[in-house]
């Protein structure tokens, strides 16, 4: 079993085994019925919010690696934090933050007039800390992550999946909307449906294929 967890492709093929399984389960069992699975405080929606509380099971149970020294320490505080900034992201805190526009964190809130400053300069505060958080990883990691993905290193493999995953999420959470932007109508209603089934159901991976990372990291760490 530890060989096939500690395998550069454990994660992406666990991802793509399990993603289009819980597609498949909605579509069969919940066809008539798709619009209330989606519905905020709905199925997906706990489901993604479990799939959180597992990220931050794991932080605890997987956390020993880490602790190694004043460096590794940092980077993990660093990861949580990207887990409680996901976390937030996904309880719609970019909607929170501003009470006359749709979302902060978007180059229209801050150009925005109507919008108070008070509002601005907490959610330009949060987003130089995450793009901060972010940056410090870039320069750490980024080259190590560039060479080692291409020597089958499995914790690169699995932070790729991480990446990709999210980097997909936003493609399909855009594209109704520059569909409609482009064509000047929206997607037909059924698909507009499986769009979002789509998109709902890769943000529920996204805490999912942390939580592999680390314990595949953890199973690594301890065979050394």
């Amino acid at each position: 079993m530890k060989n096939y967890i500690a395998s550069p492709l454990f994660t992406p093929i666990a991802v793509l085994i399990l993603w289009p399984l819980l597609m498949s389960l909605i579509f069969v069992f919940c066809h008539d019925s798709l619009n209330e699975v989606i519905k905020e405080g709905h199925f997906i929606e706990q489901l993604t919010y479990f799939c959180y509380f597992l990220l931050f099971a794991a932080f605890i149970l997987f956390h020993k690696p880490f602790m190694k020294n004043r460096s590794s320490r940092i980077d993990f505080a660093i990861f949580v934090f990207f887990g409680f900034a996901a976390l937030l992201r996904e309880m719609g805190i970019q909607h929170m933050l501003t009470s006359h526009d749709t979302t902060a964190f978007k180059s229209r809130f801050f150009l925005n007039p109507n919008n108070p400053w008070s509002e601005k300069i907490a959610a330009g505060l949060i987003l130089l800390v995450f793009l901060a958080a972010v940056i410090f990883v870039a320069v750490k990691y980024g080259r190590h992550l560039i060479n080692s993905f291409f020597k089958m290193n499995p914790t690169t493999w699995s932070i790729a999946t991480l990446c990709t995953l999210g980097i997909f999420c936003k493609f399909i959470d855009r594209f109704p909307s520059n569909y409609r932007r482009y064509y000047g109508e929206p997607l037909p209603r059924a698909l507009q449906d499986t769009f979002e089934i789509v998109e709902e159901t890769s943000e529920v991976f996204l805490p999912v294929a942390a939580v592999l990372i680390l314990w595949q990291y953890w199973i690594l760490q301890r065979e050394k």
